[in-house]
């Protein structure tokens, strides 16, 4: 308790101008033991939980989530996944890197999907076993895994531990199949329970692993809100078999959660089914029948997010029962957004933040409880962070942070500090060229639709739903001016090029 006590009243100690100035140089004796996560007594286990398309706004569904989580831990409200799709943010939590460097950027093609990814010996597994960690991944890995040999192969490199779903039973959500080791296992269980009870297992055997003192490093991947199946008697195809125009992608609930949020309504905010002046990257409009059948899939992803809620809860308990709780840092995140007729579109790979943004909270040791940091991280510092609790050296010029020193530095602030992050896309298809670059900075997105030249403005401070592109309005030249020269500079950013200080002050002059 002494020892916890003491780590969490230091993080304030960490002063705000060297944080700032740099915040992914080496990191000296007394910062360490100053940070959240450095015990005095050791380096902290780390337990990674990822949920599929979960976006930011469903975690006010999710009551244990809150409870044992945001209220225990700090959550980060501007968390972004800079390339809001599956792969290649799965690639950037392997990384550290932004996807022009990891250069994984779609679900398939020449560069995507589990085929696509290289240098699978240099990854995060492989930083942490070197560290002197037993290392175990668990669930979905990235798109197409088990499609090929690698479907019997005993696991990735860095893996002690190795129980992965393959595709395409990743999205067969009542009963998935895992590569265990080299072996093929379908427990015939919903994915949310057969993650949580294996999750527990691989907690049980790494406590006991070298007489419990070897730390341990666990990634688990909830399918569960991702559409998957199989289709059920109430869903689009079986409901309008002739109208594939209501075929929205939908998802299934664990049966006992089925017809909870029967009553659930579409959120009422200005951006859904929204395609007005400006809006150069939304959809086409909905009919009246697909917003009913939206409506629905809204619903089903609610309901399919309650057993990720209720497996949560098991983990935590018994890290708790079993005496590792309070020394385990738990990172909860998702791995891009989700738009469920946000601006006339279904799902992710858009700039706006319904897409973009990530439910991001931290929990362990010295972290502060019950707080809410303003200032902007992404994927990429994610992995950096994993590296950085367990002293691993990352075999990549990391692109990312080590967000418990923004956390540090923002407490001691007393206030959001500022850092670009660059944002883009790529088809899900494969494809060298990019959907659209830009940046995300402070009250500001700005990315320029590659495909036309035009550019999209949208300062959140005063509208906070993205509903007016603001790069042609003659108030915001000077902030489209400064913010080109921003994404030009981090365009192609590598390592130490990337931006890593943070400011009290946006570099772009303010508006009205």
């Amino acid at each position: 308790m002494r020892v916890a006590r003491r780590v969490r009243l230091s993080i304030a100690t960490v002063a705000v101008a060297s944080t700032v100035a740099g915040l992914c140089g080496p990191t000296s004796t007394a910062e360490a033991a100053a940070l959240p996560g450095r015990l005095e007594s050791g380096r902290p286990n780390v337990l990674m939980i990822n949920v599929d398309d979960l976006a930011a706004t469903d975690v006010r569904y999710m009551p244990n989530v809150k409870r044992l989580l945001a209220q225990q831990g700090t959550t980060f409200t501007d968390a972004v996944a800079p390339t809001p799709l599956c792969v290649p943010a799965r690639a950037s939590l392997l990384t550290g890197k932004y996807a022009h460097n990891h250069r994984n950027w779609s679900i398939s093609g020449a560069h995507g999907g589990y085929q696509g990814f290289t240098g699978r010996r240099n990854t995060l597994p492989v930083w942490m076993d070197k560290a002197g960690y037993r290392t175990m991944f668990l669930g979905k890995y990235l798109n197409n895994y088990g499609k090929g040999s690698e479907r019997y192969s005993r696991g990735e490199p860095g893996w002690d531990d190795w129980q992965a779903t393959i595709d395409m039973s990743t999205y067969n959500l009542m009963s998935p199949k895992f590569n265990t080791n080299g072996t093929i296992q379908s427990p015939g269980l919903y994915s949310s329970v057969a993650l949580k009870n294996r999750s527990i297992k691989m907690i049980k055997r790494a406590g006991t692993n070298v007489g419990g003192k070897k730390p341990w490093f666990l990634w688990v991947n909830y399918v569960a809100p991702h559409a998957g199946g199989p289709v059920e008697a109430s869903d689009p195809k079986r409901r309008y078999p002739g109208r594939p125009s209501l075929w929205l992608e939908n998802t299934r609930p664990m049966p006992a959660d089925k017809g909870r949020f029967r009553h659930l309504e579409l959120p009422k905010t200005p951006d859904m089914f929204y395609a007005g002046p400006g809006q150069v990257t939304a959809g086409k409009p909905y009919t009246a029948a697909q917003k009913r059948v939206m409506r629905y899939v809204y619903q089903q992803r609610i309901e399919a997010a309650q057993s990720v809620d209720r497996a949560v809860a098991g983990t935590i308990a018994h890290l708790k029962s079993s005496g590792q709780y309070r020394r385990t840092v738990i990172i909860f995140s998702g791995d891009n957004g989700y738009t469920v007729g946000h601006h006339n579109r279904q799902g992710k790979l858009w700039e706006s933040s319904q897409a973009s943004r990530i439910p991001l909270i931290m929990v362990g040791p010295g972290i502060p409880k019950n707080v809410k940091v303003g200032s902007a991280v992404g994927n990429p510092d994610i992995a950096t962070t994993v590296a950085a609790l367990g002293r691993a050296t990352p075999g990549r010029a990391q692109d990312g942070v080590d967000i418990t020193r923004v956390l540090a530095a923002s407490v001691k602030a007393g206030k959001t500090l500022y850092r670009p992050i660059p944002v883009a896309a790529w088809p899900t298809n494969g494809g060298a060229t990019s959907k659209y670059r830009g940046i995300r900075y402070g009250r500001y997105t700005y990315i320029t639709v590659t495909a036309s030249g035009t550019p999209v403005l949208y300062d959140r401070s005063v509208d906070p739903y993205e509903t007016r592109n603001l790069a042609r309005d003659p108030r915001y030249t000077k902030v489209v001016a400064q913010l080109r020269t921003i994404e030009a500079k981090y365009r192609s950013c590598s390592g130490s090029t990337c931006p890593k200080t943070y400011a009290a002050t946006l570099a772009t002059p303010s508006v009205g």
